[in-house]
């Protein structure tokens, strides 16, 4: 009977001990659902700020990526700065290619930092020093290319489709050497800083395609430009060689 006794207290303990693991589990589970909500929140702050091309308070880039629509993508930068405010980076893509001399004096006073070239035949590539020393180097950029080319046509490239592209390359390299002139109109955007509203007067002249304007006028060695070439009106490509 003792026995038998004393073990009805022991199991209303017992259950007691149970009932209060599980209200502890229950306010613990509340608790680390509160703190993964709260990192989700932070991350897509993160997220966000990131995807408004700043990187550590300065501009990450300024352009349009590979397979963006020109017509979509004018549209919606046009938007951008006539709403944009305060000083700014921007990339001015011409209408059409013009000269280092021409391209500077398209943007007016306007403070410039770079330019965006490409030679007939060649591919796009920002210049922020002298335009000899980037046909120089456009020269021997192309030199090596074609050279290597033409080890692979030599080193036996037995598919019919790999070895019409290799010539086809070898062709156009070498004709690029020929016409990569500094002085030529190889010019087709220009990098500036500014007011918003010396931008926004920029953008009505005659030779002006768009002004991408950036976040901010804060820019580094790392930043990274990218614009519109004249002969590119469906979609934006900067692998494709710009016509001869």
């Amino acid at each position: 009977m003792s026995t038998s006794t004393d073990s009805q207290p022991r199991i209303k303990r017992e259950h007691l001990i149970w009932a209060a693991a599980a209200i502890l589990i229950v306010v613990l589970g509340v608790a680390l659902a509160a703190v993964i909500a709260q990192r989700r929140v932070d991350n897509q702050g993160k997220a966000q700020l990131l995807g408004q091309t700043e990187s550590g308070g300065a501009v990450a880039s300024i352009g349009p990526l590979d397979g963006t629509t020109v017509a979509d993508y004018i549209a919606e930068r046009q938007s951008a700065l006539q709403n944009a405010s305060g000083q700014r980076a921007a990339v001015v893509s011409l209408a059409q290619y013009a000269t280092d001399q021409e391209a500077r004096a398209d943007v007016g006073q306007l403070k410039v930092l770079a330019l965006l070239a490409a030679p007939p035949g060649g591919l796009p590539s920002v210049v922020t020093g002298d335009m000899a020393a980037w046909a120089q180097q456009q020269r021997a950029d192309a030199a090596q290319e074609r050279d290597g080319d033409q080890q692979y046509l030599k080193n036996g490239v037995d598919d019919p489709d790999y070895r019409a592209f290799y010539a086809q390359e070898v062709a156009r390299l070498t004709k690029e050497l020929t016409v990569i002139d500094p002085s030529g109109k190889v010019v087709f955007g220009v990098v500036v800083t500014g007011s918003a509203a010396d931008l926004q007067s920029l953008a009505k002249q005659p030779g002006v395609r768009v002004v991408d304007v950036g976040p901010s006028a804060k820019v580094n060695d790392s930043t990274t430009y990218s614009g519109i070439r004249p002969e590119q009106t469906t979609t934006v490509s900067q692998h494709d060689p710009r016509p001869f």
